[in-house]
């Protein structure tokens, strides 16, 4: 087991990049699509407020969700910009097209574009919302109201506007396009023998140079109707519901049944997280739904009393073991880590919070579950892997999870107690937040925020 865990945490790196590489590939397929089809990878639907930057309009207006769009209503002075997200920057050299699909029957509009974070905003009237507004042909002026040339890039896109009182204006969608000219058809390869954070460093030195460049050759996939994309997730909760029959009437565990457990419980939130589930904006429902399932398994299985008891705090006389974890997390942070930069009191609060529901989710319910069904160093192993799991893609974090768990898990099944390794675990985030991410570790993220 100790030569097998050795060679886990040097393949974990290699999971994280192929990871990484299939997003990017998969990413510069749908950016090709996008081309071809004469869009672009910057477009925006409107359907509420979480889908403008901030939740919020800036300035004298407000706005909501509406049947037809995202409606905003204007009070005192009825000015107010609304920001469209970006995740990366856009080459308006090129992408020199904004089309609106909007409706106002009275107001100002202007376009505002920061071509770099930490350049002045210039600004362009546009004529209502006609469409398409050709960005290279409008009449820009800066801050103070001088002449100013068209952007060539843009890190910040606002529409701001002036609306009389009474009005309303209905935003549905937004894009960027070209107006002529050949967009990128073929992808550049992706570099060999990277990490996962390698390759992350080099797609952004890449993109600064040229926003509108793709890698790979992959093909875009034609997405799945809405209907057929719900076939796995029903799939797993049939499988749920036999496991949960079962369970239920049988009146002594097996070894099969409690590894069967172990699997239905894992399966869910590991899809979730190892499929790039979890997202910036809004997961998908299937997604969502497979999460929540293996949870709920898991509370089932609690409830009927089908895993192992735990105790919160029994145990205490040993906990310097897995307590063990803070030191160890400064010594990294004071070798690889910056100055640290400590997290609000709400963050560090929800890390003590999240730290308690993974740590209940794969030691209270897989890690005993599988302790009771295999040998305890195998279940220790297969523990330690499934919580590195739900770090993919983050190579780095999915190695110091792998190692912290080992040794949490291994002393969690000889004391039954969870509340000390709960402190280890969100103690060791908050460090690792503070003074490595941004450095040696990207980030905390998981899932596909880790990509963006």
């Amino acid at each position: 087991m100790a030569a097998l865990a050795v060679g886990a945490f040097f393949l974990l790196p290699l999971l994280a990049a192929s990871v990484v590489g299939g997003a990017m590939e998969a990413d510069g397929a749908a950016d090709r699509a996008a081309y071809a089809s004469g869009a672009s990878p910057w477009s925006w639907r409107f359907r509420g407020p979480d889908d403008i930057v901030a939740g919020k309009v800036f300035g004298d207006a407000k706005a909501a969700a509406d049947a037809s769009g995202l409606m905003v209503s204007p009070y005192r002075t009825g000015r107010g910009e609304i920001g469209f997200p970006l995740s990366r920057q856009a080459d308006l050299r090129r992408l020199n097209l904004l089309r609106l699909d909007a409706i106002a029957h009275d107001g100002d509009f202007s376009v505002v574009v920061r071509p770099t974070l930490a350049a002045p905003l210039v600004r362009a009237s546009i004529p209502g919302l006609a469409n398409p507004i050709r960005l290279d042909q409008l009449a820009w002026h800066d801050p103070a109201g001088r002449p100013a040339p068209p952007p060539e890039r843009a890190a910040m896109l606002r529409l701001a506007f002036t609306l009389p009182r009474g009005a309303t204006l209905i935003l549905r969608d937004a894009s960027l396009a070209q107006a002529d000219g050949r967009m990128p058809e073929a992808g550049i390869p992706l570099p060999h023998g990277m990490t996962a954070e390698g390759l992350l460093r080099w797609r952004d030195r890449q993109r600064a140079g040229n926003p509108l460049v793709t890698f790979g050759d992959a093909v875009a996939e034609t997405p799945w109707p809405a209907p057929a994309g719900w076939i796995i997730p029903c799939l797993y909760g049939l499988l749920l519901g036999a496991g949960a029959l079962v369970t239920r009437r049988r009146a002594a565990t097996t070894w099969a049944g409690d590894l069967a457990n172990a699997a239905l419980v894992l399966a869910g939130p590991v899809w979730f997280i190892a499929g790039l589930g979890l997202t910036i904006h809004d997961p998908a429902a299937q997604a969502v739904s497979m999460f929540a399932g293996g949870v709920a398994y898991a509370v089932f299985l609690t409830w009927i009393r089908a895993v192992p008891r735990w105790h919160w705090t029994r145990g205490w006389h040993m906990a310097g073991w897995p307590l063990l974890a803070i030191p160890v997390a400064i010594g990294i942070a004071a070798v690889a880590g910056h100055a640290p930069v400590w997290p609000p009191t709400g963050r560090i609060l929800l890390y003590v919070g999240w730290a308690f529901f993974q740590q209940w989710l794969m030691l209270a319910v897989v890690a005993a579950l599988l302790a009771r069904a295999l040998p305890r160093p195998v279940a220790v192993l297969l523990a330690a892997l499934a919580f590195a799991l739900l770090h993919t893609p983050n190579g780095l974090l999915m190695q110091l999870c792998f190692v912290a768990e080992l040794g949490w898990a291994w002393w969690y099944l000889h004391h039954r107690s969870l509340l000390p390794v709960a402190v280890a675990h969100a103690a060791a985030a908050v460090i690792m937040q503070a003074c490595m991410a941004g450095g040696a570790l990207r980030s905390l993220e998981v899932s596909a925020r880790f990509l963006s």
